[in-house]
């Protein structure tokens, strides 16, 4: 996805650019604007499939900035440190609205959104490619790429910065990505993120338990919750998988 971030602080634009850097993999910032001037042209020129926007710019307001554009054709996610905005904020049609100092999760989160919707959009308006084969897949490791099966992975496990595939014979993987990372290239293979620690292998899921919150129990006994803001997002992917 294709990103423009307006921010006027220059410890909040360095901020979002290494959290979005370390954890969405998925977003390349093509433009990075301190003003509202500067965001109206970089947006008209560059056309962006995301839009990361600040309100208060000094010279103008988010708000502003979304007035000059006539046909917006990005997501947008607004990252401020004003909670009073947000029904405007919804008006406006954001996606997510992010309070400062941003974390992690929310704007993993928001980021995973934008790329659901983003690529509705694109399907929409472009014919279905043909299937490709989902069987394998290399993952990037220390010394190269490792090729494994999907279907032995039972559930992708977060590690700081970089994530773990635990596997059906016990073996463990470290990859060099993110859990995010793994996310954006899983969703569509029978994966889903039920927790922002961990990712499970539907066909490896033995039985779904409601009570206590909620969780799952693998093929190797293992139990891992599932979070409350994930559960819904769970439930659906889990149909749509069961039909």
């Amino acid at each position: 996805m294709r990103a423009i971030i307006v921010e006027d602080e220059p410890s909040g634009m360095e901020n979002l650019l290494w959290k979005l850097e370390k954890n969405c993999p998925e977003v390349e910032v093509i433009a990075t604007c301190a003003n509202g001037a500067e965001a109206i042209q970089a947006i008209k020129r560059q056309l962006p499939d995301l839009l990361f926007l600040d309100i208060q710019l000094g010279d103008m307001t988010g708000f502003d900035v979304l007035k000059a554009i006539k046909h917006p054709s990005f997501e947008l996610i607004f990252t401020t440190s004003y909670d009073e905005y947000a029904i405007e904020a919804i008006k406006n049609s954001a996606l997510d609205y992010l309070l400062k100092p941003i974390e992690v999760e929310e704007l993993m989160d928001a980021v995973a959104k934008a790329k659901i919707k983003i690529g509705k959009n694109s399907s929409a308006a472009k014919p279905p490619s043909p299937p490709k084969n989902t069987s394998r897949m290399g993952f990037p490791v220390s010394t190269g790429q490792q090729f494994i099966p999907l279907s032995q992975v039972l559930f992708v496990k977060a590690d700081d910065n970089v994530a773990l595939l635990y596997l059906a014979d016990e073996t463990v993987v470290r990859i060099t990505k993110s859990l995010a990372w793994a996310e954006s290239q899983l969703a569509d293979k029978g994966f889903c993120r039920i927790h922002h620690s961990y990712l499970i292998n539907f066909n490896q899921m033995q039985e779904y338990i409601r009570n206590d919150g909620g969780y799952v129990v693998m093929s190797n006994q293992k139990a891992i919750s599932i979070s409350r803001r994930r559960k819904e997002d769970f439930l659906l992917a889990l149909a749509a998988w069961n039909n």
